[in-house]
């Protein structure tokens, strides 16, 4: 571990922990500290469980005849939308990086060193109220990375380009209302959170997440929306939800050949001619996913029960013709998650039994995800929290660790690098003053391990704050530290020179 890494996690190594997470979900999901608690007091009906949902939107029904004053009443007729929107400037600098990238010979050497962000970004929303019982909710985002071209455009592959120096989608695009006092429609691009964890993904697979920047982005920037149909039926304190999935979205990579993903990731450099290309699954019925909740709140304590028929994040090697392509399948996935109150302590396990996940080395195994952790609020304006994970494949095989990338090569794939038991750790503390306008964080992930007293392959860890200067300006800054391993597991050496510091100015309408 860097100097920077011992001196940054000995300050709040006093809470006996570390975090980690694997190559896809190790880092992500970590700045989601200000996450509603899950456990809510016992709902008194069906209709009071879904007051509120993931939007934001408040759900609960309106007496059309009852208002408080005349004025107000005439404000609810003609206030039927409203636009709200942010801007903000994100600057960040590779203090670590080496001058070129790692790169296979006769293939274009990149200079990721120094400014590594110069990005303006800004985002619409727009609410609208149709009636009393629904309501439409569109917002799109853009950004432009300006560093690109004031470091050169000419380079950069035309891959990494494309990956990071701009992108607009469309996020939130939906509709959502009550068919009957129990029954709620929602559909169009919506984001479905499953699960307790805030920092590590065990039950919560429904939306592809965005890993073109592992440890720098923020959680509500993570998840893909993702076009579904949402039914919800609430009965006494439990609400049972149907999702079906017809968009078949993929994760957003990072760019091969980029700091983030060099191309040297899995041993000697590819040559860029020879990462296979990704096949984005077409929209039709064999494509479509499915999922299945169950949630009960109570006081004091909720639990959660989950299915789902879902893309996984893994992608096989397939030969068509002679070119070889990446294809992503379906997993399926049964688990749980559940939240108790005590005091100062909110104590949270999950658990999700995956099957048919494709391994590319092996065949396809199963695999049981579990969790456990703790958030504490005990002391004034701090909370701190930890949470353990293990990921253990069945019917393991040593060459999922072992195969090389030349041993690979000769059957037309890649390396997996996965471990029988890869263990995740994560560990968070926050402390708030200046009346809750600002907000320090400091966030430790490492992953891997085989067992006890097995070293960590790697991780990363993250120091920042967060200003509210007005109503409608705050700022963000801090620093992130990459922490290589000298395992076998190739990802977290491949970035570990990624170190920079960051600073954020948003303002918000």
């Amino acid at each position: 571990m860097k100097p920077l890494a011992w001196t940054l996690s000995s300050c709040l190594l006093f809470t006996g922990a570390v975090v980690a997470d694997e190559l896809e979900d190790a880092l992500s999901g970590f700045d989601e500290f200000d996450k509603a608690p899950a456990v809510v007091p016992a709902a008194t009906s069906g209709s009071d469980l879904s007051d509120l949902d993931e939007s934001g939107f408040d759900t609960s029904p309106v007496d059309p005849g009852v208002s408080d004053s005349g004025s107000a009443s005439q404000e609810e007729k003609t206030d039927w939308y409203s636009l709200s929107g942010y801007g903000s400037v994100l600057g960040a600098y590779n203090y670590a990086q080496k001058s070129q990238s790692l790169v296979a010979p006769g293939d274009m050497p990149m200079d990721f060193s120094g400014l590594s962000r110069s990005r303006i970004k800004g985002g619409l929303t727009l609410d609208m109220k149709h009636g009393d019982n629904w309501q439409s909710k569109f917002e799109v985002v853009a950004w432009y990375d300006a560093s690109w071209s004031i470091n050169g455009r000419e380079n950069y592959t035309q891959d990494v380009l494309d990956t990071y120096e701009s992108f607009v989608d469309l996020k939130d695009a939906y509709i959502q209302g009550s068919l009957t006092k129990n029954l709620d429609l929602k559909f169009g691009r919506q984001i479905v959170i499953w699960g307790k964890s805030d920092s590590i993904r065990i039950t919560d697979v429904i939306n592809p997440l965005d890993n073109r920047e592992p440890g720098m982005v923020d959680i509500e920037d993570l998840r893909l929306n993702e076009t579904m149909t949402r039914l919800d039926y609430y009965f006494g304190d439990w609400g049972l939800s149907a999702i079906i999935i017809h968009e078949p979205r993929l994760e957003i990579e990072a760019g091969f050949g980029s700091d983030y993903r060099p191309s040297g990731i899995f041993g000697e450099p590819i040559p860029y001619a020879r990462f296979p290309d990704r096949v984005e699954p077409d929209w039709n019925l064999d494509n479509t996913q499915y999922a299945m909740s169950l949630d009960g709140r109570f006081t004091g304590w909720d639990l959660s029960l989950y299915a789902a028929n879902v893309f996984d994040s893994r992608f096989d090697v397939e030969l068509v013709g002679a070119v070889p392509l990446r294809f992503y399948d379906k997993i399926n996935m049964i688990g749980f998650a559940t939240n108790v109150v005590s005091g100062g302590w909110l104590l949270k396990t999950e658990a999700a039994l995956i099957n048919d996940v494709n391994y590319r080395s092996s065949g396809r195994k199963n695999r049981l995800d579990a969790l456990i952790g703790f958030d504490y609020s005990g002391i004034k304006d701090t909370v701190i929290s930890l949470e353990l994970a293990n990921r253990h494949i069945f019917d393991y095989e040593e060459k999922m660790l072992t195969l090389t990338l030349q041993e690979a090569a000769a059957q037309n794939t890649f390396p997996d690098f996965v471990r029988q038991n890869s263990v995740q750790v994560a560990l968070r503390t926050s402390y708030s003053f200046d009346h809750d306008n600002a907000t320090v964080t400091y966030l430790l992930s490492l992953a891997g391990g085989d067992g006890p007293g097995s070293s960590f392959d790697g991780g990363f860890q993250r120091l920042w704050i967060d200003y509210k200067y007005t109503d409608a300006i705050s700022l963000n800054a801090g620093i992130v530290d990459y922490i290589g391993g000298d395992s076998l597991i190739p990802f977290y050496r491949a970035t570990e020179d990624n170190d920079r510091v960051f600073v954020e100015a948003k303002y918000s309408f």
